[in-house]
């Protein structure tokens, strides 16, 4: 295959502007002679003067032509290109979850531009990247059939992030030289590596399930719920429940108004553990099927010493804080509320203890109140708290004080060896306003939060995909792993995986149902469902492209010139002095008519 440049092309209008010439004859000049031997010799010419006559054939028109044609093929620089010559073009596809509903237009948008990307090499090497880099690669190979087969089970799930990471890798592996391809649903400002960006989206209705909360009413669990309008028009859709034993109630009908949101309610299926609310589909199906579990959190115990002050604070934990129950086993508890001289008895156990003294009053301590900066203390303001001076405990070296008066430890953490934790308050809560401030309430909330986290217990509860999971979990190996089980929404069929770590855990990245077990007990069990309402929105989405900054097939690469131009240069040059050699022949003759007069 040759490739020209058309500029060049240009030169071919001087052979008609030289055969103009050619036409063109001179007047006839009569002279008289005396023989006629001459005759044969002679050319015919016009006799009426300068005019347009037949052509006549002639050496210099032939040698003129071939000069305007080889000039000609030296401006257009022919190329011919390399045999097993290589273009490489990576291909980066966005992965956030909008996608999905463009699937067919990845796949038209890549057959229309790939063939013009090959530019003039022989054959392409394709590289197919997901913009999420910790995602494996989706293809690599020389088949633009096999790509555009693999857009098929590729199945965009991730929430909107930037693709400048894995652009970065599909310009090492396309080269300088190669072509960078970004596809997605918006128009964006350009991006770096100098990719070429299509746009392939279009304005969709969507209309989905934004969150899910529970309630109590009489003992009956209550399901609440929000479906969002993401377009400018309203929109009419079904639902209905559906419980784990495939029983369906009636669909009803409800009407969102153009970017509204409408809240529905209802009871939990009482013999089911587990449900699904189902909306009529649109062509963004990720949020048309609500998944809801019963919630199970985890419960912790709370044992509180005899104390008066110590059993009050101990009524008011379980009262205000969710899911706390109060026992009289202090052995079984999770969590005790002690004086602080009986730390050393109870280290085994996670603690909260206060400084007992018999006195009935005592002076404030005086001195600005300061908090170090700890998750328990973050955000948290302390000076509205006025505690009375008692004798303080002793601390140990690897106490961590998280607040001070003055010089005073007021509040520390102390770690003991089996991973329990004792938040210590030096100070007598019958001599402070304890009670009434908000900041140690908040920190003490906080503290029985991180507690709750670390038991190890079984639990249920809804998440939202992709949500990173954190578990505890006893210690794990190659013989005792985890086993994480995913249950499809539309079907039973589980898929079982094993986990040799509880490390970066992730919760699946579509709606489904979830367990996570180990040794045949569970740790967790969700209901995963989609909520990223801006991957929901497409009012947005439009067609665009933004070309790359260069263009990114190296014709130098891929073609090689023409070796003989050398030799059609000489070539001109030789037909140029024969024409002028036969055009002074021409004029010699005709000096020699002109002399004979």
């Amino acid at each position: 295959m040759i490739l020209l440049n058309p500029l060049g092309l240009l030169a071919l209008l001087a052979i008609p502007l030289v055969i103009a010439i050619h036409f063109l004859q001179r007047r006839a000049q009569i002279v008289p002679i005396s023989t006629l031997f001459l005759l044969n010799k002679t050319q015919k010419e016009s006799a009426s003067g300068r005019k347009f006559d037949r052509l006549m054939n002639s050496i210099p028109l032939w040698l003129q032509l071939l000069i305007v044609l080889l000039i000609t093929w030296l401006l257009v620089q022919p190329r011919y290109i390399k045999a097993n010559s290589t273009q490489r073009i990576a291909i980066v596809l966005d992965s956030s979850a909008s996608m999905s509903v463009f699937k067919q237009q990845v796949k038209s948008k890549l057959t229309e531009v790939l063939p013009q990307l090959q530019g003039n090499a022989e054959q392409a090497e394709y590289w197919l990247l997901d913009s999420n880099p910790s995602h494996p690669r989706l293809y690599h190979g020389n088949s633009l059939e096999k790509l555009t087969a693999t857009i098929d089970s590729w199945n965009p799930s991730d929430g909107a992030s930037s693709p400048n990471h894995t652009l970065r890798i599909a310009r090492s592996l396309a080269g300088n030289e190669g072509a960078v391809i970004y596809l997605t649903d918006t128009p964006r400002r350009a991006i770096s590596y100098n990719a070429h960006v299509y746009a392939i989206g279009s304005v969709t209705e969507n209309c989905g399930f934004t969150g899910i909360s529970f309630s109590r009413n009489n003992g009956t669990l209550i399901w609440q719920t929000l479906i969002r309008n993401y377009s400018h028009t309203p929109q009419t859709r079904t639902w209905y429940l559906e419980d784990q034993n495939g029983k369906r109630t009636k669909q009803k009908s409800i009407t969102i108004p153009a970017r509204k949101i409408i809240s529905l309610q209802g009871k939990f299926p009482a013999h089911s553990t587990r449900a699904k609310l189902v909306l009529s589909t649109d062509d963004f199906t990720l949020d048309d099927t609500l998944p809801l579990i019963k919630p199970l959190p985890k419960s912790l115990t709370l044992h509180s010493s005899s104390l008066t002050e110590h059993h009050n604070l101990a009524q008011k934990i379980a009262t205000s804080f969710p899911n706390i129950k109060l026992t009289d086993q202090s052995a079984d508890a999770d969590l005790l509320i002690i004086p602080a001289s009986q730390l050393n008895l109870h280290n085994d156990h996670n603690t909260i203890s206060f400084i007992h003294s018999s006195l009935n009053s005592a002076p404030y301590l005086n001195g600005s109140i300061v908090a170090e900066k700890h998750p328990l203390t973050n955000g948290l303001n302390f000076q509205s708290l006025l505690v009375r001076q008692v004798p303080s405990r002793h601390l140990l070296d690897t106490d961590q004080v998280i607040v001070w008066q003055g010089k005073r430890p007021l509040i520390l953490l102390r770690h003991h060896r089996n991973r329990t934790t004792s938040l210590i308050f030096n100070f007598d809560i019958k001599l402070s306003n304890f009670s009434k401030t908000e900041a140690p309430i908040v920190l003490l909330l906080r503290h029985i939060e991180t507690i709750r986290s670390a038991k190890l217990s079984h639990q249920r509860l809804i998440t939202e995909t992709s949500q990173p999971l954190k578990l505890t979990t006893p210690p794990i190996s190659k013989k005792s792993p985890l086993l994480y089980q995913i249950t499809p929404l539309d079907s039973n069929k589980t898929t079982t995986r094993t986990l040799t770590t509880a490390r970066k855990l992730y919760a699946p990245k579509f709606p489904c149902y979830f367990t996570i077990s180990h040794s045949d007990s569970p740790l967790l069990t969700a209901a995963n469902y989609f909520a990223d309402t801006r991957e929901a929105d497409f009012s947005h989405c439009a067609t665009a492209y933004l070309p790359a900054s260069t263009s990114a097939t190296a014709v130098a690469r891929h073609t090689r010139q023409d070796h003989l131009w050398r030799y059609w240069l000489a070539l001109a040059l030789i037909a140029l002095l024969l024409t002028w050699h036969y055009s002074n022949r021409a004029n010699n003759r005709e000096q020699v008519a002109d002399s004979m007069k």
